[in-house]
């Protein structure tokens, strides 16, 4: 088989099954994971296809959310490079929230031994992170838990943001446009739990790759880091 109708097979399949991985295309036509990984960045580069950690998607479909433990590991030395540079701007003394992410998580693990800050967290991964950190007073927020990223959401999430006074508020988004502002595959707007606390947070950061965003004032960081 050449590789145009390899390629005209893969993106078959990736339409008739929402995802293709590489693993298994690379068993199904007898070739090495590297050449299906070429097929994948030619689809991609055509505009049929969008790579995702392991495979890839149709690129119509705008829906399609990894789990947090695919999330982990993709873009690793990015997330790396942002949490050292998220660093700078802790206070040096007070209240942040660290919103649910794979990236948020880097920051969490990233916070040196002799900080010494008030933390609130929808996370069940960052919040098992640093609940041994001698300097962290750690405040758990409860509600729904969702699977897929391991965070309370809901009713009992956002109640209890509505109360509470941060200095600064670093918050996750599965996309970043300057147009759209932060965006999540099921809906146009930030993560519903991090959304009310952002009028009561000083200082708000978007620690999402590839860049980060971030306002002075609390009128300003809703206009800066999503539109309404």
């Amino acid at each position: 088989m050449y590789a145009p109708e390899r390629q005209q097979e893969i993106l078959r399949l990736a339409r008739d099954g929402g995802r293709v991985d590489v693993v298994s295309l690379a068993e199904e036509f007898q070739v090495t994971a590297e050449t299906i990984r070429r097929d994948l960045k030619t689809l991609d580069r055509a505009g049929l296809l969008r790579r995702v950690h392991g495979g890839a998607i149709p690129a119509g479909r705008l829906d399609f959310e990894p789990d947090l433990a695919e999330r982990e590991s993709t873009a690793a030395d990015e997330k790396d490079r942002i949490a050292e540079a998220a660093l700078a701007e802790l206070p040096a003394d007070g209240t942040m929230i660290l919103d649910a992410g794979s990236t948020v998580a880097r920051l969490a693990g990233a916070l040196p031994l002799d900080a010494t800050l008030t933390v609130v967290t929808h996370s069940l991964p960052i919040a098992a992170r640093l609940a041994d950190h001698p300097g962290i007073q750690l405040h758990l927020v409860g509600g729904r838990v969702r699977h897929r990223t391991r965070a309370a959401v809901d009713a009992w999430a956002l109640r209890a943001y509505s109360e509470i006074r941060a200095d600064v508020l670093f918050v996750a988004a599965n996309g970043f446009s300057a147009e759209h502002g932060l965006t999540t595959p099921t809906s146009p707007r930030p993560p519903s739990s991090a959304r009310p606390s952002v009028p009561h947070a000083a200082w708000c950061c978007s620690p999402t790759p590839p860049s980060t965003a971030r306002s002075t004032s609390p009128a300003s960081a809703t206009s800066v880091m999503w539109t309404c």
